[in-house]
C-alpha cells in the first residue's frame, strides 16, 4: 500500500507574516536565527519580519546565504548560531535560504562536520532544531519539502539532502512578501513551481491526490504568472503563484524526474535554477512524448492548450513571452564537455522517480537540445 506522507503546517494568505512571533513562541524559540539573503536585507523584507516581531523574541539576523547555497554558507550560519546562543531557525527567503535553514538545523544539532550528513542524509536524526519557513518567492516550494540541494562549494554540483527529519516544523506562506519581487525573479521562479508540477505528474509514484494538485498547479501558473511578472502589485496574481509553489511543493512528494537531474547537471554554473527547469523541460518533454501520451494530454489540457497536444512548444512559448531564456548558451552557460553533462544527468537520484528514464545516449541527445 503506498504511503502518503505528511506536510509541515501551514499558514496561508496576505498578513499570514504577522503570526511569525506567536508561531516561534508555539515551538518554544525565542531567540531564533533570522536566515536570509542580502537582497532581502537591502530591499527590506527582512527588517519588515523583524519588525513584526513582539519585543521577547530576540532574533539574530544572518544574511550570509548564497543564491546557490553552499556548505561554507551552513557553516557560517551555525558559527552564527552558537556564537549568539539561537533555539530556533527563521528561514526568510527563496529556496536558497529555505534549503540552507533545514541543513543548519542540522549542522547545530549533530556532532562532526556538516558535510558528512550531506554525504550520507541518512544520518540524520530526528534531534533537529526548530525550523520555520517564510517564502519570499513563489516558486521553489521548499518551503515544505523533506529535501534540498546544497553545494559543497561554489563550483561544484550540488549533493541532495533528503531526509523526513529536515521538513519545517511549519511554512508561513504571506503573499504580501512577493509584492517587491522583480519580473524576472517573477517569471524564472513561477516557471520553477511549474516544472514542480510537471514533473511531479509524469513521476511514478501512485498518488492520485498529489497528481490532481500537480494539475491545478500547472493551471494556476499558466493562468497567473504573466500577470504577476507585468504588474507585480496584481495582488489575485501573486496569491494565486504564491499557491502554486505551494501545489509544486507537495506535488514534489510524488518524485521529480529527468528535468531536474539536468537542471542539478547544469547547476555548477552560477545560473538560476528555476531558469535552468523551465530551459530544459521542453527538451524531455519530446523525450516523452510517443512514451507518455496519456498524460501530456492530461497537463496540454491543463495548460489550456488547443488543437494537437504540443506541450514542449506550449512551454517554450510561455518562456518566450515572459522573456526567459530558449537555451543554456543564452544563459551564458559555457561548457562544452557533452559525455560529461550526460554522464551527470545519467545517474542522478532524480531519474529514480520518474515514469521513463533517459538512456545515455537519450540523454546525449536531450543535452544537446538543451544547450542551443
Amino acid at each position: 500500500m503506498p504511503e502518503l506522507l505528511a506536510y509541515p503546517r501551514v499558514l496561508f494568505d496576505f498578513g499570514a507574516a504577522g503570526s511569525i512571533g506567536a508561531e516561534l513562541a508555539g515551538l518554544g524559540v525565542r531567540r531564533p536565527l533570522l536566515l536570509t539573503d542580502a537582497g532581502l536585507v537591502e530591499h527590506g523584507v527582512a527588517k519588515r519580519v523583524l519588525d513584526a516581531l513582539p519585543a521577547d523574541i530576540e532574533a539574530t539576523l544572518f544574511d550570509g546565504i548564497p543564491p546557490n547555497p553552499t556548505v561554507a554558507g551552513v557553516v557560517a550560519a551555525a558559527e552564527a548560531w552558537r556564537e549568539h546562543g539561537c533555539d530556533g531557525v527563521l528561514a526568510v527567503g527563496g529556496g536558497s535560504v529555505m534549503d540552507s535553514g533545514k541543513a543548519v538545523r542540522v549542522a547545530v544539532t549533530h556532532d562532526g562536520p556538516f558535510i558528512d550528513y550531506l554525504r550520507d542524509p541518512g544520518r540524520i536524526t530526528a534531534a533537529v532544531a526548530p525550523l520555520v519557513t517564510v517564502p519570499t518567492t513563489a516558486g521553489t516550494g521548499a518551503e515544505i519539502t523533506m529535501g534540498g540541494g546544497i553545494h559543497p562549494d561554489s563550483t561544484t554540483r550540488g549533493l541532495g539532502l533528503r531526509s523526513v527529519h529536515i521538513k519545517p516544523d511549519l511554512a508561513i506562506c504571506d503573499p504580501e512578501l512577493t509584492l517587491t519581487l522583480p519580473p524576472a525573479l517573477t517569471a524564472a521562479t513561477g516557471m520553477d513551481a511549474f516544472g514542480h508540477c510537471l514533473e511531479a505528474y509524469l513521476a511514478k509514484k501512485a498518488d492520485p491526490p498529489g497528481a490532481a494538485v500537480a494539475l491545478d498547479g500547472i493551471r494556476r501558473v499558466v493562468r497567473y504568472v504573466e500577470r504577476a511578472a507585468a504588474d507585480g502589485s496584481d495582488r489575485e496574481a501573486r496569491w494565486h503563484m504564491q499557491m502554486a509553489a505551494l501545489q509544486g511543493g507537495i506535488a514534489i512528494y510524488r518524485g521529480l524526474g529527468p528535468v531536474h537531474a539536468l537542471a542539478n547537471t547544469f547547476g555548477d554554473a552560477d545560473l538560476h535554477h528555476g531558469m535552468l527547469v523551465t530551459v530544459s523541460a521542453p527538451a524531455v518533454i519530446r523525450f516523452y512524448e510517443g512514451k507518455l501520451d496519456p498524460e501530456l494530454a492530461e497537463i496540454a489540457a491543463a495548460m489550456g492548450l488547443s488543437g494537437k497536444p504540443d506541450v514542449a512548444r506550449g512551454i517554450e512559448d510561455l518562456n518566450a513571452r515572459l522573456g526567459l531564456p530558449a537555451s543554456l548558451r543564452e544563459m551564458g552557460y559555457d561548457k562544452t564537455d557533452l559525455d560529461d553533462m550526460s554522464a551527470d544527468a545519467a545517474a542522478s537520484h532524480f531519474n529514480l522517480t520518474a515514469r521513463a528514464v533517459p538512456t545515455l545516449d537519450e540523454y546525449r541527445r536531450i543535452v544537446s537540445d538543451v544547450l542551443g
